[in-house]
């Protein structure tokens, strides 16, 4: 985060990251969703099954870590919120 001239963090960097984190999150969900249809389908087949549904580990952890950024990022904004409060 860049700071401004007040001394205050810009949050619209950090809106930005999270908005496209968001986003990113939202497309790997959609991919691992497509991933579990297409393992129904397959569902006369166990073991084609099974291999898509291993497919799903890939864009369920990326969809995770990509959560966990974005907490990490509103935990910094609270702390630094906190920390520039009038008052203090």
């Amino acid at each position: 985060m860049s700071e401004t001239t007040t001394g205050r963090a810009d949050t619209n960097e950090t809106s930005q990251s999270v908005a496209a984190g968001e986003t990113a999150i939202s497309a790997r969900l959609t991919e691992a969703a497509a991933l579990a249809k297409a393992a129904l389908v397959c569902a006369d087949s166990e073991r084609e099954a099974v291999r898509i549904v291993l497919d799903l580990d890939v864009p369920l952890s990326e969809a995770k870590t990509l959560h966990g950024a974005i907490c990490l990022i509103g935990h910094i904004n609270r702390k630094v919120a906190e920390a520039t409060a009038p008052g203090d």
